[in-house]
């Protein structure tokens, strides 16, 4: 087995396992028994006074004006010298009845929008230490959700009755992790806009967008610590959640793209991106499910265009291949939204970190790229040898070059625009940041036009004059 089919193996064996990370989870849980229920409350749904039946609240729709819930608390004497509350977390207004005597309201419960004050999504009722009796004690919750603007498969997630814990300092142990890393990600942000307002390698727009998208995020995320929200605002919260995450799972996937030398295979890995990120907003019923399933769409995208460019022979396509694999494994773990999210970002961000530092400090052109009419240009762990006669264009792609051959071929070096232009000085002219062209093959320039000064090459190929390559362009042509 030579060398090149054992890098293939590898390649095609870290794609297998992203995609046993991204589908083995569900199709296991799929597969296996459905694990036992914890015993939680028992409550009853009582239309009617004396029509109650038991009910699961995770599972309860609050589609009638107002929904009666009401179980029996068998209290010791424990309980009642103790601090107890009833917990709800609910998408609902709601007002709380002991043994018939109303302790406590979270919004006001109405049978109409008109008549509803929407409630916060979490809150405590306390229950007065006088009010408890030993034996059962009658708990009566009444519940409207008029205010919901979207539809929500869970509307209850917990009624409970237990010991009384402040529920800020939940919160807070919950979310301050995130908050800690918002700093983090505040600089990573101002890093990438820096570079990309500098035109300094990594910075791009995308890179800009995904982490103003993660930033944004973690504020949103952390919301929780500082404001206090009705319900419908916790669907905009999660709305806001989701989103961002679909934003940050595409950016992330077009910066992949420096791995895919083909512009019709970029194209169309993007078109597919979408098309999941889609699926993955409006086809799970749980929100969570949406902004999970969204970074796992971005990172099966990178997945595939780091596979993609390591058969190709990519610099840095496989360590971009197993980072994917680890974030899709991760993404199954509890409560990854909440901190593994974020950790995964700032990785990823301090690596492209460390690059711009790398690239920041002036590098010599290699001595095997000595300017002659053969060239020896890097493509990922091997060199490829072109005429530089051959060379039609090339492209700036971040810190790569997309070269375009006057036969229509195209080849993703490793070597940036700017080495390429001192290894052929007299078969590349720079014509702008981002192009550089063979003078040879230049059919026209057109000083004006609707999008500026442009260079069009024998085969019609147009491309945009920089203002500070323009005298250089003059000279060399005249």
């Amino acid at each position: 087995m030579g060398v090149g089919e054992r890098s293939r193996l590898i390649v095609l064996a870290l794609a297998v396992a992203g995609l046993i990370a991204l589908c083995g989870p569900q199709i296991a849980a799929m597969l296996s028994p459905a694990p036992a229920r914890t015993p939680t409350q028992a409550w009853s749904l009582c239309p009617a006074p004396n029509l109650c039946r038991p009910v699961d609240v995770s599972s309860l729709a609050l589609d009638a004006p107002i929904t009666t819930l009401t179980t029996s608390f068998v209290a010791g004497p424990d309980d009642r010298t103790a601090h107890l509350a009833l917990h709800i977390a609910a998408t609902a207004s709601a007002e709380v009845r002991w043994n018939g005597a109303l302790i406590g309201t979270n919004g006001q419960v109405g049978p109409d929008r008109e008549h509803e004050t929407p409630g916060r999504f979490s809150s405590l009722i306390t229950i007065p230490q006088d009010r408890v009796r030993l034996g059962p004690n009658r708990v009566e919750v009444r519940l409207s959700a008029h205010h919901l603007w979207a539809p929500v498969r869970r509307p209850i997630h917990d009624l409970s009755i237990g010991p009384y814990s402040d529920p800020l300092h939940g919160t807070l142990r919950h979310y301050l992790p995130t908050l800690l890393l918002s700093g983090l990600l505040a600089l990573a942000f101002l890093g990438a806009a820096g570079l990309w307002l500098a035109r300094r390698p990594p910075g791009s727009a995308t890179l800009a967008l995904l982490t103003g998208a993660v930033l944004a995020q973690t504020a949103v995320e952390a919301s929780k610590l500082a404001l206090t929200y009705s319900y419908p605002w916790q669907l905009v919260r999660l709305t806001a959640v989701a989103g961002l995450a679909a934003i940050a799972a595409l950016a992330l996937g077009c910066l992949a793209q420096v791995f895919v030398p083909d512009r019709r295979l970029r194209w169309g890995l993007t078109a597919a991106l979408v098309l999941a990120l889609l699926i993955a907003l409006f086809g799970p019923p749980w929100w969570d499910a949406k902004a999970l399933w969204a970074f796992r769409a971005g990172a099966f995208a990178t997945l595939t265009a780091a596979t993609v460019g390591a058969l190709s022979g990519v610099r840095n396509a496989r360590t971009a291949q197993a980072a994917s694999v680890v974030a899709l494994t991760l993404s199954w773990a509890p409560d990854f939204l909440d901190t593994g999210y974020y950790l995964l970002f700032l990785t990823l961000f301090g690596a492209l970190a460390a690059q711009a530092i790398r690239l920041a400090r002036p590098a010599p052109v290699p001595s095997t790229l000595a300017t002659d009419e053969t060239l020896s240009i890097p493509d990922g762990s091997s060199r490829r040898l072109i005429r530089a006669s051959d060379l039609l264009h090339v492209r700036a792609s971040d810190d790569y070059s997309l070269i375009t051959l006057t036969d229509g071929k195209e080849l993703l070096s490793t070597a940036n625009l700017s080495a390429l232009v001192r290894l052929a000085p007299g078969h590349l002219l720079r014509i702008h940041r981002s192009h550089a062209v063979n003078p040879a093959w230049i059919a026209a320039v057109h000083r004006s036009g609707r999008s500026g000064p442009i260079v069009e090459l024998k085969g019609g190929i147009r491309l945009p004059i920089g203002r500070v390559y323009r005298a250089a362009l003059d000279e060399r042509i005249a």
